[in-house]
């Protein structure tokens, strides 16, 4: 696909994701205002992934994105922090049996529809739209513009700190992600983990308001997040290292 139209394509579907919550949260205020949080966000983030998964469908197909099977089971590697620290989150579920399964399932299928339509759009249609400007320059500007857009929760009455520190944490789990979709060469995987440690995350803390009470210290989210970046750093230019390796040896 012509890379300007990629560009294009990118930035239209970047725009439409930064307004489509605030669009369908207006829409139900009207039509449904007693609607409880938990169906808010199953309508909100489920009809914003099956909106991503269109756009890749409609502008070169799933595959092109990454929607593919992959390459190995490599990709576990540069993901090890995040799955040490969803095995912590797991082994602490002290609201979580205060759920009814049926909050647990939908939280659950929340989590999902999160990762499917974050990573589909930045792990998947601006990672296609930059990645010419090779690997680093890729992972650092989708990494970097994924936590960029967590800032939104600065117009909530979230604390202005755990927000700030919310988008740290996402930046760097940006950064592993794009080594874990490099290494796997499979949009597949960093959704799989992605909606992992979401689920455990929401359903762990009893929902999303519950996730980010009063009572978290921003170091909670700074210190795992300045790790994840590191790391994910640390594995994309090994990736690089070698790439560039290959292609000396194949001159």
């Amino acid at each position: 696909m012509n890379k300007n139209k990629i560009a294009l394509i990118a930035g239209g579907t970047l725009l439409l994701f930064l307004v489509w919550g605030a669009g369908v949260n207006a829409v139900l205020r009207e039509l449904a205002p007693d609607i409880d949080m938990l169906a808010k966000m199953l309508i909100s983030k489920g009809s914003l992934a099956m909106v991503m998964l269109a756009a890749m469908w409609r502008f070169g197909g799933l595959s092109y994105f990454g929607m593919t099977r992959g390459k190995d089971w490599w990709f576990m590697v540069p993901a090890l922090p995040f799955i040490l620290m969803t095995l912590m989150v797991l082994m602490n579920p002290e609201a979580a049996f205060g759920l009814p399964a049926t909050a647990m399932m939908g939280w659950a299928l929340v989590a999902l529809a999160v990762g499917i339509s974050e990573e589909a759009m930045f792990r998947g249609i601006l990672w296609r739209a930059v990645e010419d400007r090779g690997l680093l320059v890729t992972s650092l500007v989708t990494s970097l513009l994924f936590g960029a857009v967590h800032l939104s929760g600065l117009m909530t009455d979230i604390p202005a700190e755990i927000i700030l520190s919310q988008a740290v944490f996402a930046a760097g789990v940006g950064m592993m992600f794009a080594a874990v979709r490099q290494v796997g060469g499979s949009l597949l995987a960093p959704i799989f983990f992605h909606w992992i440690f979401d689920a455990a995350a929401i359903i762990a803390a009893g929902g999303v308001r519950e996730l980010f009470d009063d009572t978290m210290s921003p170091a909670r989210l700074l210190v795992p997040g300045m790790i994840f970046f590191i790391w994910g750093l640390g594995a994309i230019l090994l990736i690089r290292r070698r790439q560039r390796l290959q292609q000396s040896a194949v001159n």
